[in-house]
């Protein structure tokens, strides 16, 4: 009988413990989401490669499918820590004026939009026709793309690919329907960037778009700029 009592007091603690760590993960769940996306996102940012390791990471192949693409969850989130090593991070992403600063990988998987700004189109090249990317909306302001609905029209954006810096100019932004892949298409004549993210209620999207204004090796743009990504050019 004793020896009963003492399992059925054990697994009641097991329960007991069980039923509390769900309870501190339904209360952090958020904040233990944004953790894992900021420390993913600071291992892989643009300092921890090279121009040639860019270059290689441009012939990956990977998915461009959307309808593919995992809800952004702890469980994905988790997963994208786990498995880095299939992120292929072709350049960076850097918005000053909203303190965005975040690597852009390659495609538009569930793990590269997890961690970065992903690539809408296979072929696209930085300072090119409409170069687009997509990038998650997050409930902390500093993380992914939700610095986007911060930026202001006039803002400079640049892009790196380690060889040189692409700087573009804030046009406008407008709320489009989830379905509003036109935006996608070239525009002949014209460069451009698009950037588009979820809106607050993640049922429409937030769309940003950029004028391309001028394309410089990077050993000659400003120190301003190299320390908005983050990275020290001796190392490069």
């Amino acid at each position: 009988m004793r020896e009963n009592q003492k399992i059925l007091k054990i697994v009641k603690n097991i329960i007991f413990l069980m039923l509390l760590l769900i309870g501190v993960l339904l209360v952090f769940h958020n904040t233990i989401e944004n953790r894992l996306v900021s420390m993913g996102t600071d291992s892989i940012k643009i300092d921890t490669i090279s121009a040639s390791e860019i270059e290689k990471n441009n012939e990956k192949n990977t998915s461009f499918n959307f309808e593919e693409v995992e809800e952004l969850d702890l469980k994905t989130i988790l997963k994208a820590n786990l498995n880095k090593d299939d992120i292929s991070v072709i350049g960076a992403i850097s918005i000053p004026s909203v303190n965005l600063n975040l690597p852009i990988g390659k495609g538009t998987s569930s793990y590269t939009l997890a961690l970065t700004a992903g690539t809408m189109k296979e072929n696209q090249a930085m300072g090119e026709g409409n170069y687009a990317l997509a990038g998650h909306h997050m409930d902390r302001e500093d993380l992914l793309f939700s610095p986007l609905f911060q930026v202001e029209k006039g803002a400079a954006v640049y892009l790196t690919d380690l060889k040189y810096v692409y700087e573009y100019q804030v046009d406008e932004q407008r709320t489009i329907e989830a379905t509003a892949i036109e935006v996608l298409d070239e525009i002949e004549g014209k460069k451009i960037l698009t950037l588009i993210t979820c809106d607050n209620d993640g049922n429409a999207r937030l769309l940003t778009r950029a004028h391309f204004v001028k394309k410089i090796p990077i050993k000659e743009a400003t120190s301003k700029v190299i320390e908005a990504f983050q990275i020290e050019l001796n190392n490069k």
